[in-house]
């Protein structure tokens, strides 16, 4: 059993949101904080440091759930669940690369709820150790674990991505580059042209438009030089 700690729920149906924070506190949750916006809900995550986030993806203002997702998983890693109505493939391919922990479709049961809660928060403790130390792709129907250290660089191909790794073994993977770029720590990971991310500890040599990582040049754009200087210093 996991310690029942603050939950933020953003939601802008407020009588869902309510139904949600009434269920949680039947079974002990004593704190939770509802908003209807991604704007209002940083503010809460940056001065309340909440246990777990409950967000609708379609939410009142510019941002989205996703958006919030985003942010939740590269920047704060706080576990979250994805309460929505829209299961459509592109809403759930979308949703699915910011990592929630759990996702639930309108009209949800309260063992729903609840059963979504414990995976939730089990799952975060399993992922965030993996996350930690690998990049997870598929591999034919199943997932192969990349170590972050053995990753050269991610080539764009259109719709798709090449990963160069440190055993010369390439994967074509089925992501675009700005997505798999997300999955990776950004410290670490850095844009260096609109189709090259590259490890910046395989950085062998910089010039002002290229680097070296083993022996091969990667060409730097322009709109990224500044920023890669910045980061290797």
């Amino acid at each position: 059993m996991y310690s029942k700690g603050l939950i933020l729920i953003v939601e802008d149906e407020l009588l869902i949101a309510e139904h949600i924070s009434r269920v949680l506190t039947s079974v002990g949750y004593t704190s939770t904080i509802c908003v209807t916006n991604v704007e209002d809900a940083i503010s809460v995550i940056e001065n309340e440091n909440p246990q777990m986030v409950l967000t609708d993806i379609m939410l009142l203002g510019k941002q989205t759930g996703i958006d919030l997702g985003n942010l939740l998983h590269q920047k704060y890693q706080i576990p979250f669940i994805y309460i929505t109505s829209h299961s459509g493939i592109d809403v759930i391919t979308k949703a699915k690369f910011t990592h929630p922990n759990a996702y639930l479709v309108k009209p949800f049961k309260r063992e729903d709820l609840l059963i979504a809660m414990e995976l939730a928060l089990f799952n975060s403790s399993t992922e965030s150790r993996l996350a930690d130390q690998y990049l997870l792709v598929k591999d034919g129907r199943a997932t192969a674990q990349v170590p972050h250290e053995e990753i050269l660089w991610l080539e764009a191909d259109g719709n798709y991505t090449l990963l160069h790794t440190e055993t010369q073994k390439k994967r074509l993977l089925r992501f675009v580059i700005t997505d798999l770029h997300q999955q990776l720590p950004e410290n670490d990971f850095i844009r260096i042209h609109r189709s090259f991310v590259v490890n910046r500890k395989k950085i062998t040599e910089f010039a002002s438009g290229h680097v070296v990582i083993k022996n091969i040049k990667l060409p730097v754009g322009r709109t990224y030089r500044e920023n890669l200087m910045e980061l290797i210093k």
